[in-house]
């Protein structure tokens, strides 16, 4: 009995582990603790749940909060090229991801803290540390100000790849009721999964080109290339 008691609580104590938000660094360092935001440019993290650490998203390759992944990415803001994060929606032969959403992190984000290199556990990548940036998109806007939105267009913009066919594009779905925009959803969608019959004959019947269907697609596209 007393061994099987030590076995349910070291079984608790790894779910608890591997529960924990955490932060990988460019130099592979994983911070772990509690993500307390991020306004898709920097995170903000209470590392072991001690220190307060914000981190830049030209620092990081990805992280894990709230059960969700999200992965650096380069942008071209006119001359200048940058990093923001972006939330993995789908991972694999094709990879789709959002931005934006609203500004995440809270008040204390404004406070001066530095990173302690301490805090670093030195371990592997693992999750989508070895992944590629994109490049060629200008998505608008310093940090200072909030993701472009047009009139009458959503806030979460969409983004898909298909790590070596090209750089990272942005898809304009989501309430599309302009048919010059579903064509050019069409076209990226079939740039990147003509190759597999039954998607491509979705994708050309397709007449929303909402959300939920593009991301159902890739879903569908990822699935038949394992």
């Amino acid at each position: 009995m007393k061994i099987f008691s030590l076995f349910i609580l070291f079984f608790s104590i790894t779910l608890t582990i591997q529960a924990q938000d955490f932060i990988v660094k460019n130099n592979d360092d994983v911070i772990r603790g509690t993500i307390k935001g991020t306004d898709y440019f920097s995170v903000f993290i209470s590392a072991n749940d001690e220190a307060d650490v914000i981190l830049p998203a030209k620092e990081v390759k990805n992280f894990f909060w709230n059960g969700n992944s999200f992965v650096s990415k380069g942008f071209a803001n006119g001359r200048n090229f940058e990093y923001r994060f972006v939330k993995v929606i789908e991972m694999g032969t094709v990879n789709l991801y959002s931005f934006g959403g609203g500004t995440l992190v809270p008040e204390a984000k404004e406070k001066k803290v530095r990173f302690r290199p301490s805090v670093g556990i030195g371990t592997g990548t693992g999750g989508y540390g070895g992944m590629g940036m994109g490049g060629g998109i200008s998505i608008g806007g310093g940090r200072s100000s909030a993701p472009e939105r047009p009139a009458g267009a959503p806030a979460v913009r969409y983004f898909i790849e298909k790590p070596g066919a090209g750089p990272l594009q942005e898809v304009p779905m989501k309430a599309i009721t302009d048919d010059g925009r579903k064509m050019e959803v069409r076209s990226i969608l079939l740039q990147k999964m003509a190759d597999q019959p039954e998607i491509r004959a979705k994708v050309e019947a397709g007449t929303d080109f909402n959300s939920r269907d593009v991301i159902e697609w890739v879903k569908d596209y990822n699935a038949a290339k394992k």
